[in-house]
C-alpha cells in the first residue's frame, strides 16, 4: 500500500506585487523592508523591493494594491471529519472560516468526531488513509490540512503502524480518546508508532468527548508522545502541581491551545522558563520558526526542510535524525537570546 504523492502539473512561478507592508512574524524584526514576494513551485524564493528582484516568468503575476502581507498561522490541534463540514457543531465551512482569522495551516489530532467512528483495527486504519488521502487533494479555502490521525485502540500491533505510515499517515490522533487509556500499553504504542516516523500526541486533562477519560501526569510521562496535548486545558487543566511536574518530567513538546485554560498556558511558560534559570537548559526545535519566536521561549533551532510532523527529518534516516540532534545540542554551547530561533545547515 505504497502512496506515491501527487506530482504538480508543471513548474509554476507566484509572484506577489506592491505590497504596502509586509510582516515576517520574527519578533526582533516584523516589519521587513520588501513590495514583492516570488515563489516558486509553492515554496518562497525570494523577498524584497521590486527593482531587486526577478520577477520574470511569473505564471501567476498578484497585484496587492497596497495591502499588508503576512504569514499564516498553524493550527496545531484540530479534529477535521470529511471535507469542509464538521458534525460535532453540524457546520459546513469551519475550515474556510479559520482562514478568515488567518490560519493557513491545520494539523490534525485524531477525525474522533466521525459519526459511528470504528473501533476495529482494519476500521480505523481505513478512516486514518482515507483522511490523509482526501486532505491531501482538497484544501478548503486554501488552507492545508494535514490530516489522517488515526486513534490507537487496544488490539492494534506493530504491523498495523507499520502499514498506516506506508500509507502515507504521518500522524496519531491523541492518545486517550480511544481504547488505550494506560501508560505501558500507550508508551509501546508510541514507539512503534516513532519507530515509524509517525508523529504522537497525548490528550492532557479531564474527558472531553464521550469514550475518553481523565489522563493525568502519571499517563502523560509513561506514555511518553512527541507531543503534551492542550496542557493547558482541553477543555479543563490539570491542576498547577501535575503541570509543574510534566514540565520538570516530560523530555517532549508541550502544546498550548488557545481555547484552554489561559492561567495554566501563563502558568506553563513560567514553569519553561524557571527551569531555564535554574541551570536546566531547555530547547526547541520548530518547523515552525514564525509561530516559535511569538513564545519566546528560552532557546529554539529549525533547519531547511523541517517539516511538522517530521520534526527531526524524514522518516527512518536515522543518521540525519542524529545530525539534527547534534546541532540541537551544539547551541547549549552558545549564548542564544531569549526567543531567539537559530536556522541550521544541515545535509
Amino acid at each position: 500500500m505504497a502512496h506515491d504523492e501527487p506530482q504538480a502539473a508543471g513548474p509554476t512561478r507566484l509572484v506577489i506585487r506592491n505590497i504596502g507592508l509586509l510582516l515576517s512574524g520574527a519578533l526582533e524584526r516584523p516589519i521587513l523592508d520588501a513590495d514583492t514576494i516570488v515563489a516558486e513551485n509553492g515554496r518562497i524564493t525570494g523577498i524584497g523591493r521590486a527593482k531587486d528582484i526577478d520577477t520574470e516568468g511569473a505564471t501567476t503575476m498578484i497585484d496587492a494594491n497596497g495591502t499588508t502581507v503576512a504569514p499564516g498561522l498553524i493550527d496545531s490541534h484540530v479534529h477535521p471529519v470529511a471535507g469542509d463540514w464538521t458534525p460535532r457543531q453540524n457546520q459546513i465551512g469551519w475550515i474556510d472560516s479559520f482562514l478568515h482569522g488567518g490560519v493557513t495551516t491545520m494539523i490534525s489530532a485524531g477525525e474522533v468526531h466521525m459519526p459511528g467512528r470504528p473501533r476495529d483495527v482494519v476500521g480505523l486504519k481505513a478512516m486514518a488513509i482515507f483522511a490523509q488521502r482526501s486532505f491531501w487533494t482538497l484544501r478548503p479555502g486554501g488552507v492545508k490540512v494535514h490530516a489522517g490521525a488515526p486513534v490507537i485502540e487496544n488490539e492494534m500491533v506493530e504491523d498495523d503502524f507499520k502499514e498506516l505510515a506506508a500509507a502515507g499517515v504521518k500522524l496519531l490522533g491523541e492518545v486517550g480518546l480511544g481504547g488505550v487509556k494506560d501508560g505501558p500499553t500507550a508508551r509501546k504504542m508510541v514507539g512503534w508508532a516513532r519507530k515509524y516516523g509517525i508523529q504522537s500526541t497525548i490528550h492532557t486533562g479531564g474527558p472531553s468527548i464521550p469514550g475518553s477519560g481523565l489522563i493525568d501526569k502519571d499517563v502523560v510521562l509513561e506514555a511518553d508522545t512527541d507531543v503534551i496535548g492542550h496542557i493547558n486545558g482541553g477543555h479543563t487543566a490539570l491542576p498547577d502541581d501535575q503541570i509543574r511536574c510534566i514540565c520538570e518530567g516530560c523530555k517532549r513538546g508541550l502544546e498550548l491551545v488557545h481555547n484552554g485554560n489561559e492561567r495554566a498556558a501563563l502558568y506553563t511558560l513560567r514553569i519553561a522558563r524557571e527551569i531555564e534559570a535554574r541551570g536546566v537548559p531547555t530547547l526547541i526545535i520548530s518547523a515552525s520558526p514564525a509561530a516559535t519566536e511569538s513564545v519566546r521561549p528560552p532557546r529554539a533551532m529549525t533547519f531547511d526542510g523541517a517539516e511538522i510532523g517530521r520534526i527531526v527529518g524524514r522518516a527512518a534516516d536515522r543518521a540525519f535524525h542524529k545530525k539534527v540532534v547534534r546541532a540541537a545540542l551544539e547551541m547549549f554551547t552558545h549564548d542564544t537570546p531569549p526567543g531567539k530561533v537559530v536556522t541550521k545547515v544541515i545535509r
